[in-house]
């Protein structure tokens, strides 16, 4: 049987892990970023700006613009792909976790339940998923102030997953029993058959996709200039 008190502690960790993790990646890739978009405007100065025959104050307006629009794009981009990053790596350490959560909420579930049958509505099921989903949330203490406010809302996304999970999967694999009762082997067998490593690797790869998809917005926003420069030239 699934230790509450020790899949509560796994959360506890998690995102105290999480929070630190996130604000160094934060500041490492925003830095990057900026860095990479000082290297954009040194580049357009050195290519076209400064092989301009305008006035000076003219090249120094360029040259200013040229660097708000690095200067923001580039840790924009870099912000983008340290969230993209981190939330990747963490959903490939938590499978462990979720596979114990999952356990805990679908157990607190079915518990309602002397029968499971496909008779029961899913609306049914949903919202007491919910309920429970709350109470973990609640005893996890992520209240109060700006950090654990979006430290709830990840966990809330997770439940949401992890809703899809039971209502689509684990019902299904239960329902192939075809018992009067089900006792809490059967549910702990269904919970492992779901595969929540294969609904995380579809994420992570979601997310790759996000990744190279941030990466050619970086390169439209970093070249723009430079085909404006070359086009009107």
């Amino acid at each position: 049987m699934t230790d509450k008190t020790r899949v509560l502690g796994y959360w506890q960790k998690f995102f105290a892990e999480l929070l630190i993790g996130t604000f160094v990646n934060l500041f490492l890739f925003g830095c990057v970023g900026f860095a990479v978009g000082m290297i954009g405007t040194y580049g357009l100065k050195e290519v076209y700006i400064g092989a301009t025959e305008w006035s000076g104050w003219l090249q120094w307006m360029v040259l200013i613009s040229a660097l708000l629009w690095y200067g923001l794009w580039g840790p924009v981009h870099g912000i983008i792909a340290s969230i993209i990053q981190t939330a990747r790596s963490k959903f490939q350490q938590m499978v462990g976790g979720l596979h114990d959560l999952l356990d805990i909420l679908v157990s607190g579930v079915l518990s309602n339940y002397p029968k499971v049958n496909k008779s029961i509505p899913k609306e049914e099921l949903a919202r007491k998923f919910d309920e429970i989903g709350k109470k973990f949330l609640d005893d996890l203490k992520l209240k109060g102030g700006p950090i654990n406010w979006m430290k709830g809302l990840f966990f809330r996304a997770i439940l949401k997953i992890l809703k899809f999970i039971f209502l689509d999967d684990v019902m299904e694999e239960l329902n192939k029993k075809g018992k009067d009762h089900l006792d809490r082997a059967d549910i702990e067998s269904a919970v492992r058959r779901v595969g929540v490593e294969f609904v995380i690797s579809t994420l992570t790869d979601q997310m790759l996709l996000l990744q190279g998809l941030n990466a050619l917005a970086l390169i439209f926003t970093f070249g723009l200039p430079f085909f404006l420069f070359w086009y009107f030239q």
